[in-house]
C-alpha cells in the first residue's frame, strides 16, 4: 500500500504528514525564487499534474513543456512525457508530478511529438497556459474533466443517504492524488495477493498428465508423450511453464494409469515420479472400474443435462454401489494429499471426477485452501433436483473456498441449483468478485474458460512426425476437400445425426458427391470402450481407417463397396495426439456437432495446426459448445437442425476467401493471445485471496457425505451446563430470557401455510404456533417460584397466543409481537404494556391491500399479522420470481407509507413492515434496565434463541462486560509481566467504551413515550446499577464463573457466544437448572428485598 495510506479504527486515512520533499534550488532559477536569507535555500513545495485530451496517431505522444526546470526550460526533450492508456484515452496524464516552489508563477504548453522524438505541431490553442503553484498539490485539468469521468472520481457530492462508509470512502478517494489512488485500486478492489516461489501448488486430477509403463526389461518408465484422454495433453506443458519461468512448486496427484501388482511395484513408481513432483495415487482395481462406470454412465450425461437413464423406457435404479465407489476413491484421493500438504498450501482440484474430494479434504485440514474447477458445464437447476445425491454433490463442492466455471451460463446454473437447493444467494464484492455466503464462509465464484496451449503446441505441429502424418492423409484422399473433426465415442456428440446430415446434404447437392469427404475420430470415455456405441458408429460409417504394420492408413470398406464410393471415413482406435494434429492440418473444414459440450478444444487444435498455412480454413462448431463463444470466427450450428447444418455446410466450401481469411485471423488471433499460465495464475491469485480468515474456527457439521464445514468465532463453543449451573448457584440476582418456538417449542411454523390472496380483511388474519411441552412449562413454573429469578419469554405471536401459552405461570415475565406489548410482574404487575403510548395502526390497512395484491400474483406466498408486524412471506415461492416481486413490493410500500414511522426489511424469504424501533434487543435491555433499578446489579444472564430475530438480544447481553471475556492467558500473563492490579485497571479502562454494535433493525436510541420499556438510551451499561465495576468482578475469576450467557440454537454464524445443537438439549438444561433451584428452595433466603415481587 501507497505509504500516505494509513488503516486508522478500520478505516482507511489519508496520512497528511507526507509532504513533498523540500528541493533545494538552483542558481540558476531565480525568477521563480522569494528573497530570503542564505542560510534559507529549502522552500516548500507544491506537487503539480497535468492532464490534456489529445488525439494522436500510432507512435504519437505528447509532453508538458515550461519556463520551469522540472518542465525542460522550454527544451522539448528535456519536458514531462506524458502517459495514456485504453482506458483513459485519448487522455493523457503525467505519471508523476512535478514539484514547483510555492506561490511561483510557471508557463507551460503541450507538444505533440512523433516516434523520433521531434515536435510535430503545437496544441490547437497557441496560447501559452500559466498557473501559481498553491497549497500542497495541483493538478492541470486541460481535458475539460473527462479523466475524472474514465477513472470514476468524479468531485460531485455523494448522497447523504448513503451510509458512512461508502461516504468516506467516497470522501477520501476525492483528496488522493493520482499515486494515492492507484494504491487504492490495486489494494482495496483486488488486495495484495501475489504467487510466489514460497508457495506450493497440489493440482489433484483423475490421471497424472503423463504416462507410466513398463518396457520390455520390465522396468518402470516414463514417457513424455500425456493421455490422450481429456485435458492431459493440455496440462503437461502448463506445468512445465509454471516450474520453468515461475518457480513455482507444484505437485500433482492422480493416478498413473497402472494398477501395480504389488508393493514393490508400487515403490518402484513412487521413485520413478518422485523427481518430477508426482504423487500416485493406487485406488483398488475392483472400485476404481465402479468410480469410472459411474463417472462416465451417470455425472458426464448428467452434468450435460441428458436424463436419458432415467427418462427411458427401461429405467433403472440409482446406482447406489456406483456411488459409493465414487466416495471412496475421492476419499481416497483426498488422503494421497492431506500428508503432503497443510494449511497455507494452495489445493487445486480438477474437474467432476473429483467433485467429492473438497469435503474429504477440510473434513482432515478444516481451514485447507481449497479451489474446485469443473471443465464440464453444470446442467440446469431441473435437472439438477431430479439428482437423489444432489445436495450431497453440491456440499462437496461447498467445501472448497473458491469454484471455478468455463462460462458464466455454468456459473449461473450452479447459483440457482444453490438457491433452489439450499435458499443460497449470491453476493457481490468490490472489483466485481460473486460469491455464495454458506454456513458463516464465503465461498467465491471464478468463471475464466480454460486455455489452449498455443506456443506448446506449435512445437508439435511443426514436428516431422505430424508433418509426415499430413502428407499421409493429403495422399489418401488426394483432389478431395476433408471434413475432419475428433469426438468422444458417446452420445453427447450427436455422431449419429453428424453422419445423418452429411449425408442428408450430398443428396440434396449431388454436385459435391466424390469431391467432399468426412473423416471422423473417435476416442473411448475414460478410456471405457462403449460396445454398443461402437457398433453403431461403425454401421453408420462407410469405411473404417486403420494404421497398417508399416505405419500406412489403409481404407477397410465394407464387402463389395468401393474406396472412392465412400463418403464417410471413422477411425476407431487408439490414437496419438499427433495423429489428430496431422488429420486437422490436412482438413479443409472442422465440422463440430456437439449436443452440450464444456469448452472443447478441437477448434482450438484446428486453428494451431494451419497456424503457418496460406490457404485459410473454415470452422463449424456447435452452438451448444462453449467454444463458439469465443472463436467468433467459426460458424455456428444448431446440430439438430440438419437443414441449417446443410446450408452452413455448402457456405463453408462457398464463403468468399476475403471472409474465410478475415474469420480465419479472428480464431487464430485469439487462440494465440491467450495462455493457460495467465488462467492458471489469475484462479490461484484469485484462490489465495478466498482463503479462510484468521480469526474463525471451522468445523465439520452433520454426517455422510452431507457434512458441512461452519466458520464460526474462535470463541464460539458449545454451551456447558455446569458453568452455567456452577454461575447460577452463586448468583443472587438471575434474569433468564428465552425465545419460544425454535428455543423452547419445535419450531412447526413451516407447517402451516394459507396460500392465495386473503378473502376477509385484516382482522381475519390468523397466526398459527407451538407451546412448550408440559416438562419445559414445568422447568419454568419452577425457576418463577424463585424470587431471585426474573424470566421473560419473548416471542412475536401476538398477546392473546402468549396469554393462552403462558398466563398461568406466575410472576413470568413476557413480550409480545418482539416486546411491543409486554408484562414484567414487578413492574407492570400482571397487566400488559405497549411500547408506543398511541400505536397508530392505520398504516396496516394500506400495507395489507398491497401485500394482499402481491399474494395474487405470487404463487406460494401469503401475509402473516404479528400486531407491530405485516409480513409477507414468499419462502415457497419461486426463489427468484419471489424476489423479484419482493423488491417490488418493497419498492410500492415505501412509496404508500412514507411520513409513518415503519421500518420496511426485506429479508430471506419475506418483506416485513414493522413499527421503527421495536425488537428483542430493546425489549431485554428495557427488562434488564428495570431489573437493575428495582433490585440492583444483575449478576447473571442467560440468554437463549435460535433465529434472527433474536441476535438483537444477543448483541444487547454481549455489550454487558463479563469478567472472563477480559482474562488474559496464563502465558499473555507472564510475557507482559502484569501485576493483578495493572489487569484490574485495564478492564475498567476498557469498559468505558461501549463495545462495537452490529446494524440491527431495531432503533435502540429515541424511541420516545414514558414509562415501561420506552426510556432506553442506547448505552445499557450505565443503565445498570453500580456501573460495571459492580458487573464486573475482580479480573483474576476464573473461566469457571462466567455470569452472561448468550446461547444459539443450532451450530451457526451468530452474535451468541455459545451454542446447543436442538431445542431438547434446551430441555434438559432447564431441567438441570430446575433440580439445582428445587434444592436451594429448601434452604430458607431472605426475601425482605425482593417483596416488590409479591406487591
Amino acid at each position: 500500500m501507497d505509504p500516505s495510506l494509513r488503516q486508522k479504527g478500520g478505516r482507511l486515512h489519508i496520512d497528511t504528514k507526507l509532504k513533498a520533499p523540500s528541493l533545494t534550488l538552483p542558481e540558476s532559477q531565480s525568477s521563480h525564487e522569494h528573497s530570503r536569507g542564505k542560510d534559507s535555500r529549502r522552500v516548500p513545495h507544491t506537487k503539480v499534474y497535468f492532464h490534456v485530451a489529445c488525439s494522436t496517431a500510432f507512435g504519437e505522444y505528447v509532453r508538458v513543456v515550461g519556463d520551469h526546470a522540472s518542465l525542460g526550460n522550454w527544451q522539448t526533450k528535456q519536458g514531462v512525457r506524458l502517459e495514456t492508456n485504453d482506458d483513459i484515452y485519448p487522455v493523457y496524464i503525467s505519471p508523476n508530478p512535478i514539484f514547483v516552489e510555492l506561490h511561483a508563477r510557471v508557463q507551460y504548453r503541450y507538444v505533440l511529438c512523433g516516434p523520433d522524438d521531434e515536435p510535430r505541431e503545437w496544441q490547437a490553442s497557441e496560447a501559452t497556459r500559466s498557473f501559481i503553484a498553491t497549497g500542497t498539490e495541483m493538478t492541470m485539468e486541460d481535458d475539460d474533466g473527462v479523466f475524472r469521468q474514465k477513472a470514476g472520481f468524479n468531485e460531485e457530492d455523494s448522497d447523504d443517504e448513503f451510509d458512512e462508509p461508502y461516504h468516506t470512502k467516497s470522501q477520501l478517494v476525492k483528496n488522493m492524488d493520482t499515486d494515492q489512488k492507484r494504491s487504492f485500486l490495486k489494494e482495496v478492489l483486488e488486495g495484495q495477493i501475489e504467487i510466489g516461489a514460497r508457495d506450493t501448488i497440489f493440482m489433484l486430477a483423475f490421471q497424472l498428465p503423463v504416462k507410466v509403463f513398463k518396457d520390455s526389461d520390465g522396468a518402470w518408465r516414463l514417457s513424455e508423450k500425456a493421455p490422450n484422454d481429456g485435458r492431459n495433453f493440455a496440462f503437461l506443458p502448463l506445468l512445465q511453464e509454471v516450474k520453468e519461468k515461475k518457480k513455482l512448486k507444484v505437485v500433482n496427484v492422480g493416478w498413473p494409469g497402472v494398477h501395480p501388482e504389488n508393493d514393490r511395484e508400487r515403490r518402484e513408481i513412487e521413485r520413478l515420479l518422485a523427481p518430477h513432483d508426482f504423487v500416485p495415487v493406487f485406488p483398488p482395481r475392483s472400485e476404481f472400474e465402479g468410480f469410472l462406470n459411474f463417472c462416465r454412465t451417470f455425472l458426464w450425461p448428467v452434468l450435460h443435462d441428458s436424463m436419458q437413464f432415467f427418462q427411458s423406457a427401461k429405467s433403472e435404479p440409482f446406482n447406489e454401489q456406483g456411488w459409493a465407489a465414487y466416495q471412496h476413491i475421492n476419499n481416497i484421493y483426498a488422503l494421497a494429499v492431506v500428508p503432503h500438504t497443510h494449511e497455507n498450501d494452495l489445493i487445486f482440484i480438477q474437474d467432476y471426477h473429483m467433485l467429492m474430494t473438497p469435503t474429504f479434504i477440510a473434513r482432515k485440514i478444516h481451514k485447507a485452501n481449497i479451489g474446485f474447477y469443473l471443465h464440464a458445464p453444470f446442467p440446469s437447476s431441473d435437472s439438477f433436483k431430479t439428482l437423489p445425491v444432489r445436495e450431497e454433490i453440491l456440499a462437496g463442492m461447498l467445501s472448497a473456498d473458491q469454484l471455478g466455471f468455463q462460462f458464466f451460463s455454468y456459473a449461473r446454473n450452479f447459483l440457482v441449483s444453490c438457491k433452489r437447493v439450499y435458499g443460497l444467494d449470491p453476493t457481490f464484492r468490490t472489483g466485481g468478485f460473486t460469491g455464495l455466503e454458506y454456513n458463516g464462509r464465503t465461498v467465491m465464484i471464478k468463471v475464466a474458460h480454460f486455455a489452449y496451449p498455443y506456443q506448446a503446441s506449435i512445437k508439435v505441429v511443426n514436428s516431422e512426425e505430424v508433418q509426415k502424418g499430413t502428407l499421409k492423409i493429403k495422399r489418401l484422399f488426394e483432389g478431395k476437400t476433408i471434413f475432419a473433426c475428433m469426438d468422444r465415442a458417446d452420445g453427447l456428440s450427436a455422431l449419429i445425426p453428424k453422419f445423418q446430415a452429411f449425408r442428408q446434404f450430398l443428396k440434396e447437392k449431388p454436385e459435391y458427391q466424390g469431391k467432399i469427404i468426412l473423416v471422423q475420430y473417435c476416442f473411448d470415455s475414460l478410456g471405457v470402450k462403449d460396445a454398443g456405441t461402437a457398433a453403431q458408429l461403425r454401421a453408420e460409417a462407410d469405411a473404417l481407417l486403420k494404421v497398417a504394420a508399416d505405419g500406412q492408413i489403409e481404407i477397410a470398406t465394407k464387402e463389395g463397396v468401393s474406396p472412392d464410393s465412400c463418403s464417410i471415413f471413422l477411425r476407431f482406435e487408439k490414437i496419438e495426439r499427433t495423429d489428430r494434429l496431422a488429420l486437422f492440418r490436412a482438413a479443409d473444414v472442422l465440422l463440430d456437432t456437439s449436443a452440450k459440450n464444456g469448452l472443447n478444444l478441437m477448434p482450438f487444435e484446428f486453428v494451431a495446426a494451419h497456424h503457418d498455412m496460406n490457404d485459410n480454413k473454415a470452422c463449424i462448431v456447435s452452438e451448444f459448445s462453449g467454444c463458439s463463444r469465443v472463436l467468433l470466427g467459426s460458424l455456428r450450428a444448431n446440430p439438430w437442425n440438419n437443414s441449417a447444418l446443410c446450408s452452413i455446410m455448402e457456405r463453408a466450401l462457398t464463403m468468399p476467401e476475403e471472409e474465410k481469411k478475415d474469420r480465419f485471423e479472428s480464431n487464430l488471433q485469439y487462440v494465440s493471445q491467450n495462455s493457460p499460465m495467465v488462467w492458471f495464475e489469475d484462479f490461484l491469485t484469485d484462490l489465495k485471496r478466498a482463503r479462510k480468515k484468521d480469526d474463525v474456527r471451522i468445523e465439520s457439521i452433520g454426517f455422510g457425505a452431507k457434512i458441512r464445514q461452519v466458520a464460526i468465532g474462535t470463541n464460539f463453543e458449545k454451551l456447558s451446563s455446569e458453568g452455567v449451573l456452577h454461575a447460577f448457584r452463586q448468583a443472587q440476582k438471575r434474569v433468564f430470557f428465552f425465545d419460544n418456538e425454535g428455543t423452547l417449542a419445535a419450531d412447526k411454523r413451516h407447517m402451516y401455510r394459507h396460500y392465495g390472496a386473503h378473502m376477509g380483511d385484516l382482522t381475519d388474519l390468523q397466526s398459527r404456533g407451538s407451546a412448550p411441552n408440559q416438562q419445559v412449562m414445568d422447568c419454568l413454573q419452577s425457576l418463577c417460584s424463585d424470587i431471585r429469578n426474573t424470566v421473560v419469554i419473548l416471542s412475536g405471536r401476538n398477546r392473546e397466543m402468549m396469554e393462552q401459552w403462558f398466563g398461568k405461570v406466575p410472576r413470568l415475565g413476557l413480550a409480545a409481537e418482539r416486546g411491543f406489548f409486554y408484562k414484567l410482574p414487578f413492574n407492570t404487575g400482571g397487566q400488559w404494556h405497549c411500547m408506543v403510548q398511541k400505536p397508530d395502526y392505520t398504516w396496516k390497512s394500506f400495507a395489507f391491500e398491497i401485500m394482499r395484491n402481491f399474494v395474487k400474483r405470487t404463487q406460494g406466498s401469503f401475509i402473516e399479522n404479528k400486531g407491530s408486524a405485516l409480513v409477507w412471506q414468499y419462502r415457497d415461492a419461486d426463489p427468484h420470481f419471489g424476489s423479484w416481486q419482493a423488491k417490488e413490493l418493497s419498492s410500492h410500500l415505501k412509496e404508500l407509507l412514507i411520513g409513518y414511522d415503519l421500518e420496511i426489511l426485506e429479508g430471506k424469504g419475506y418483506v416485513e413492515v414493522k413499527v421503527s424501533g421495536v425488537n428483542k434487543g430493546v425489549a431485554v435491555a428495557k427488562a434488564l434496565t428495570k431489573v437493575s433499578q428495582t433490585f440492583g446489579e444483575v449478576d447473571f444472564i442467560l440468554c437463549i434463541g435460535d433465529d434472527r430475530s433474536d441476535e438483537d438480544m444477543f448483541e444487547v447481553v454481549n455489550q454487558m462486560l463479563d469478567p472472563t471475556d477480559e482474562l488474559e492467558t496464563p502465558s499473555q500473563i507472564s510475557q507482559d509481566e502484569s501485576s493483578e492490579n495493572e489487569s484490574v485497571s485495564r478492564l475498567k479502562a476498557k469498559s468505558e467504551v461501549l463495545l462495537p454494535k452490529r446494524q440491527s433493525s431495531g432503533k435502540l436510541g429515541g424511541l420516545g413515550g414514558g414509562g415501561g420499556l420506552c426510556g432506553y438510551s442506547g448505552d445499557l451499561r450505565g443503565s445498570l446499577s453500580g456501573g460495571l465495576d459492580s458487573l464486573g468482578g475482580e479480573s483474576s475469576t476464573p473461566q469457571s464463573t462466567r455470569r452472561f450467557f448468550t446461547c444459539t440454537v443450532g451450530r451457526k454464524p451468530s452474535a451468541a457466544k455459545f451454542f446447543l445443537d436442538d431445542t431438547e438439549e434446551v430441555s434438559e438444561l432447564l431441567a438441570s437448572l430446575r433440580q439445582v433451584q428445587e434444592k436451594q428452595a429448601k434452604v430458607p433466603y431472605p426475601a425482605a428485598k425482593y417483596d416488590s415481587f409479591t406487591r
